[in-house]
């Protein structure tokens, strides 16, 4: 009796292998990026580089969402063929097999289908796994040989992972074989729908949805609330093109039904009215396909574009080749500051380098929270959320026109003596500020713009601008209020050069200098950070996530392919007697392909315009996003933006082509 469960299930895995092949490749496909995520991670090469943490972190990442994904996705395909297959099953179960029986074969089936996609996968996995690791390298700039190497790790957490997702798809099939009598198995995937209501209060809270989305996104200023409000506006879009297409689509199409000019035209009236009654089942994929595709766009453009601009993001995370900052518990300096410029620029031209741009100021700074008037210390005092806080700089105006030279002397004013003088990015419109009790009067206020100013990004930052004697005032006031205790709030001198040379060259001199400023005082507050010096952990961090968004990206687009897929498969099987009756009636083949091509446009493209307006809106807080990862070369991002747009647009022109045929195929027979 097995072998006869065994043979059944065989047959039947060839007989739908139109519904199998895509799933079963698309599950190795899979179960492969599942394994080399894993290979990466665990590779004993990765150690050796630079930046190993990070590239661990990233690939980590990486290994969660594709598990979580391909769990949804393999769930959202299986249900496609189990839809199907359910009248074949009712067949079996009237021909007299047992729902146990039929459960058996069912097991065999998917015990097939797990082995070959889990086993594939994971081949296909170690086999590309050397050249994948050789890609991630040559993205990175490494030289290190790869030897090749097989994860145990990989393939035990792959068996582990995606025999649970096969077994819960079973226990799936089974319950809902189990729920359904041979009536209803048989009817399958032919049971109509009535004609749905157009649901108003729907389709208004899905454009109140999207609205306060789209509102978010492109208001919201504060890197602090970009952060927080990032995946509130997500899970937003989310719900609103979920709701819309559902609501949205059934009262848009109710009123191309009522334009008689529209709706009685053969290409039209076939597929408005087959959509309309199928709209239910029509708009979670149409949804889902729409918020995968916004996706892929917004992924695949935001690491290419980082990836891109690596060396900008680098120099504006790093404006100097070699920065030295000293910090002191007092505003009395603990080095004479000209002394130590002069000692490092001895050092780098005993390096045999050229100096070409140097800078030194002095500064100190504190995160507050600003009502009206009042600067509020962050000392647990004060109940603030994070999008509250606001970051304070204190500085003197040759300090702040050293620090970034896109300023202009003739435009920023010495305040008067005692006074002090408000840079910010908003507005500030009180006449005084009020510190630790002390109340100082404000001279003059400035709108304060610079790109290069990196703690400036923060858009409710503010410059308090004064003479030496008024910050060393702020300053004992701050540290008698116990604000430097833990060290966040000390007066910071930075001294910065730019030097020419080779990457090595560069390299050796910024060893020169650390060890002649370790060689001076005070080198338990002090500290020298170098640009080339940091540049493999920069080219990791952001070649990482390339590498990871290309994957999640290659990911969701076969996702969405796949959905695509087995929705026009699904719905071809549905409208075929639909379409054999429209032609016994009098309508020529002609004129039912042409109704078919209107129907198919319509539910192709409305998902990728949708996806274009909503990674449109969502352009705003992308950017800023971008910016706070020291991107701000917005018209690379916009390049990459619309790059990726024409190249997903092609392969999805060409999915649709595909689709439509297959469609046509099976309306035809």
């Amino acid at each position: 009796m097995s072998n006869l469960y065994l043979r059944l299930a065989k047959t039947n895995i060839r007989n739908n292998r139109q519904l199998y092949l895509p799933y079963l490749i698309s599950g190795i496909v899979t179960v492969a990026m599942f394994y080399l995520m894993i290979f990466i991670n665990n590779n004993p090469g990765m150690k050796t580089i630079p930046g190993a943490a990070n590239l661990k972190m990233i690939m980590s990442m990486g290994v969660g969402n594709i598990a979580v994904f391909a769990c949804i996705f393999i769930f959202y395909t299986n249900s496609f063929i189990l839809k199907n297959r359910k009248k074949e099953i009712g067949v079996y179960n009237i021909l007299g097999m047992e729902k146990r029986h039929i459960a058996k074969v069912l097991g065999q089936e998917t015990f097939f289908v797990a082995v070959i996609a889990i086993a594939g996968g994971v081949l296909s996995g170690i086999v590309f796994s050397k050249l994948i690791l050789m890609l991630l390298y040559r993205m990175l700039g490494f030289q290190e040989s790869v030897s090749f190497y097989v994860a145990k790790a990989g393939i035990e957490y792959t068996i582990l992972v995606f025999g649970f997702v096969y077994v819960l798809t079973l226990l799936y099939n089974l319950l809902q074989i189990r729920l359904a009598n041979p009536i209803e198995l048989l009817r399958g995937g032919n049971v109509g729908e009535k004609e749905p209501k157009t649901k108003v209060l729907m389709a208004i809270a899905g454009i109140t949805c999207l609205t306060v989305a789209y509102y978010i996104a492109i208001t919201t200023e504060n890197p602090m609330e970009v952060l927080t409000k990032f995946f509130l506006a997500v899970l937003l879009v989310i719900i609103g093109t979920y709701l819309l297409f559902t609501a949205g689509s059934i009262a848009i199409l109710k009123m191309l039904r009522k334009n008689k000019k529209f709706y009685y035209n053969k290409k039209h009236f076939a597929a408005v009215s087959g959509m309309l009654y199928r709209m239910k089942q029509n708009a979670a994929g149409l949804a889902s396909i729409c918020v995968l595709s916004t996706m892929v766009l917004v992924m695949i453009s935001m690491t290419v574009s980082m990836f891109a601009g690596v060396d900008d993001e680098l120099k504006a995370c790093y404006p100097y080749e070699v920065n030295y900052m000293d910090r002191s518990e007092t505003m009395d300096p603990t080095v004479d500051v000209q002394e130590l410029y002069q000692k490092m620029a001895d050092t780098i031209q005993a390096q045999g380098r050229e100096i070409t741009d140097s800078e030194v100021y002095s500064y100190f700074q504190i995160f507050m929270t600003v009502k009206g008037s009042e600067f509020l210390p962050l000392d647990g005092s004060v109940d603030v959320s994070a999008t509250d806080m606001t970051g304070v700089t204190f500085i003197t105006r040759e300090s702040l026109l050293a620090s970034d030279r896109s300023l202009k002397a003739s435009e920023m004013p010495e305040p008067e003596a005692g006074k002090v003088n408000i840079y910010s990015k908003t507005p500030y419109n009180q006449s005084t500020i009020q510190l630790y009790g002390q109340t100082y009067a404000v001279d003059q206020t400035f709108s304060y713009e610079s790109e290069n100013d990196s703690f400036m990004v923060l858009d409710g930052s503010i410059y308090v601008v004064a003479d030496e004697s008024v910050l060393r005032q702020i300053f004992d006031l701050q540290k008698a209020a116990g604000m430097n205790a833990d060290g966040s709030s000390m007066y910071q001198t930075e001294i910065s050069f730019e030097y020419d040379g080779t990457k090595e060259e560069k390299l050796a001199c910024a060893e020169a200098l650390s060890k002649a400023m370790e060689s001076g005082e005070n080198t338990h507050t002090s500290y020298l950070e170098s640009r080339t010096e940091n540049e493999k952990d920069f080219y990791v961090l952001y070649g990482g996530l390339f590498f990871l968004g290309l994957f999640l990206g290659i990911m969701f687009l076969m996702v969405t392919v796949m959905i695509i897929f087995y929705k026009q498969i699904s719905e071809g099987y549905d409208d075929r007697e639909r379409y054999i009756i429209m032609e016994k009636v009098g309508m020529s083949h002609a004129e039912v392909k042409a109704t078919i091509q209107s129907q198919i446009r319509i539910v192709f493209f409305l998902p990728l315009v949708m996806a274009a307006i909503h990674v449109a809106a969502a352009f705003p807080m992308i950017r800023r996003l971008l910016a706070m990862l020291n991107l701000t070369n917005v018209p690379l991002f916009v390049t990459c933006l619309v790059v990726t747009i024409l190249i997903f647009t092609a392969i999805y022109y060409l999915v649709f082509r595909i689709t439509s045929k297959a469609y046509d195929k099976i309306v035809s027979k």
